[in-house]
């Protein structure tokens, strides 16, 4: 496979680097020297210097023989031109943008985007995709990190193990036998910088970050497993009125009538256009840095607290002023990964990664097989990935203990003919399985080759 990625900022850089390593063929187009210079000496990609909107860089990156375009510059009309120009001069059969202006995703606009009009496959909007993201951990108390599965049967939940979780220090091969009625399969854990595939020996820790599947009938008696009871919001707070705060609000505004919402905007013009948009959110225009403001809201009663600024500095500040103000909860939104590492010990509950976040719904659209959804998990550790099982690949009517996989990958769970099963060895893979994998990076390639379908030889 040949693709070509347009632009060489955060989200271009990590696409380029988890392609290189499967093994295909990347080319990165950038305008900024500098961005190109740090890619090359990053990464093994061929490199660009120039607009990707120009069908001469295009065609100085051989997109007459390219398969996917991923088009994440930081215009919008970049990467709308450049997938016109690929599929229109170079015939580019997948074509992906990011677009970030709201107007262009409205749903009256939508029969802009077909081969008649402008060719976009996908259109990734971040601001939407974390508002999503926001929206499912706010019904999910507890986790710290949650995706819908296999038709909305099964859940990924991310959690960490506090001081009252009943069954640190006990071995998984044990839990197993204690629980086998919850169809919950855990998968990897993150204890301080260490991150690993779980084995029958594992032993959790406090502290722990801990990711399993589990059928949505039994995600309550799961969390409670791990000493999570925690009710649903019935108050939250957001800082930040921009796309992803006015997306979000909109959500609890139209889903969640029943939660009381307010939301802080500095900007007084777009805190008018808030409040004439939202009509059952409460919209304040002030600093969410100021006490006065923290308490008009009540934020000492607030049960989640989600800064989502476009600035890093004032979501994690007014995040720990409203923690120590006394809100349960705090979500805060991060662009700069460096911080990351900074934030469970200052006293934040759930960072957001946007990058990460876009990663995930892009690396959806560019692997190969049946590939039905992609999450990336721990800053590229690995990927979550829902598959079908083809007729003709190396899992069909196999069983699972004869397959020798990896103990870098782990099988979450199946999905056949609308019944969960949380496989063991003895389990024989049918062809239509649904079925949730766990891949560390480096064996993703691995797990692709295995999903897609053999050749035939006569």
């Amino acid at each position: 496979m040949k693709s070509i990625i347009c632009g060489a900022g955060v989200v271009g850089l990590s696409i380029a680097e988890k392609l290189s390593k499967e093994g295909i063929d990347v080319t990165v187009i950038d305008e900024s020297k500098d961005r190109i210079k740090k890619i090359s000496e990053t990464i093994d990609v061929k490199t660009i210097l120039g607009a990707a909107s120009l069908p001469s860089v295009l065609s100085s990156a051989d997109a007459s023989n390219c398969d996917i375009l991923i088009a994440v510059t930081k215009s919008d009309e970049t990467n709308m031109i450049a997938c016109q120009i690929g599929f229109s001069l170079f015939k580019i059969p997948t074509k992906i943008a990011r677009i970030r202006q709201q107007d262009y995703l409205e749903s009256e606009w939508s029969s802009l985007y077909n081969k008649e009009n402008l060719p976009i496959d996908a259109i990734i909007s971040p601001e939407n995709e974390v508002a999503k993201a926001i929206y499912r951990r706010l019904h999910a108390p507890g986790s710290i990190d949650i995706v819908e599965l296999a038709d909305n049967r099964l859940k990924l939940v991310g959690l960490k193990c506090e001081d009252n979780c009943p069954i640190l220090n006990i071995p998984l091969r044990d839990l197993s036998q204690t629980y086998k009625e919850v169809l919950c399969n855990i998968l990897l854990v993150f204890r301080d910088e260490n991150k690993f595939v779980v084995n029958s020996k594992t032993k959790f820790q406090k502290n722990d970050i801990v990711y399993f599947v589990v059928d949505n009938n039994n995600f309550d008696e799961a969390m409670k497993i791990f000493g999570h009871e925690e009710v649903q919001a019935q108050k939250i707070v957001i800082i930040g009125g921009g796309n992803i705060g006015y997306s979000l609000s909109k959500r609890m505004q139209e889903e969640d009538n029943k939660v009381t919402t307010s939301l802080i905007e500095f900007n007084k013009n777009r805190s008018e256009y808030l409040a004439t948009n939202l009509n059952s959110v409460t919209v304040i225009n002030g600093d969410g840095l100021e006490n006065e403001i923290l308490e008009e809201v009540d934020i000492s009663n607030t049960d989640n607290f989600i800064a989502v600024t476009n600035d890093d500095e004032v979501n994690i500040l007014s995040s720990l002023l409203a923690k120590r103000a006394g809100a349960k909860n705090c979500m805060t939104l991060i662009n700069n990964s460096s911080y990351s590492s900074l934030l469970n010990n200052i006293g934040i509950d759930i960072p957001i990664d946007p990058h990460l976040i876009t990663i995930s719904r892009i690396l959806e659209k560019v692997r190969s097989g049946r590939i039905r959804s992609v999450y990336t998990i721990g800053e590229g550790f690995g990927e979550v990935i829902e598959a079908e099982i083809l007729e003709n690949s190396d899992f069909a009517n196999k069983k699972l203990g004869d397959l020798n996989l990896s103990k870098n990958m782990r099988i979450g769970a199946i999905l056949r003919q609308n019944e969960i099963i949380i496989p063991n060895s003895d389990t024989i893979f049918e062809v239509n399985d649904d079925v949730v994998f766990f891949s560390e990076t480096n064996f993703i390639k691995k797990l692709e080759k295995l999903l897609s379908t053999r050749p035939e030889y006569s």
